[in-house]
């Protein structure tokens, strides 16, 4: 039993790390995700009222994607290891690079990465206001597509201006050969989305 719980930790890291925890980053590229949103225990460990019910702190919460990807890797080899980091990276995007051990790949400075927090952090208030214009029914499905796509664009062109060409080389080989992940859509039928991460 505690085995298959220890399965069903790792196999829920793999796939919903990615879109719940990494959708949710501060101010980041991520996106649009409904956290907390199912039943396994990533999903609750999410929710703002398990959260508090649990008295979780911040710094439990952070230690959360550690805590996930060391379970994985006692599932999968090293190379599938590698590839499902490549992957998360990918769909994150920009939000990775808030990630310490990502800054640390990158050997960004201090004023570097006080200046990608700052820009997450912008990007995360007019990200915040887009879904509460969302809300409010106001700017139609695909003029607000529009926007968090041009949002998200900006976001990464803003990043860009921080990086040096090494690191953005750097992160083009953190983030690996591009994958297509494949979504469930409306009616059971799968469709292949990618998100937009190259910084050049």
């Amino acid at each position: 039993m505690r085995t298959f719980g220890k399965l069903s930790l790792a196999l829920t890291g793999a796939f919903l790390f990615v879109s719940l925890l990494g959708g949710q980053q501060p101010g980041g590229g991520g996106r649009f995700q409904i956290p907390g949103f199912g039943n396994d225990p990533l999903s609750l460990l999410q929710n703002d009222s398990v959260k508090k019910e649990l008295n979780m702190t911040d710094e439990q919460s952070a230690k959360l994607p550690d805590a996930v990807l060391k379970a994985v890797a006692n599932v999968l080899d090293g190379k599938q290891l590698k590839r499902l980091k490549e992957i998360e990276l990918q769909q994150r995007g920009s939000a990775a690079l808030a990630d310490a051990g990502v800054q640390k790949d990158l050997k960004l400075s201090e004023g570097q990465s006080k200046s990608i927090k700052t820009i997450l952090e912008d990007s995360g208030k007019q990200r915040q206001e887009l879904f509460n214009e969302a809300k409010g029914g106001g700017g139609g499905f695909q003029g607000m597509r529009e926007k968090f796509q041009a949002l998200q664009k900006e976001t990464n062109e803003k990043i860009q201006e921080v990086l040096s060409t090494e690191q953005r080389r750097a992160w083009k080989e953190l983030l690996g050969d591009e994958f297509k992940i494949e979504r469930p859509g409306f009616g059971g039928e799968f469709k292949k989305g990618k998100r937009k991460v190259d910084l050049d």
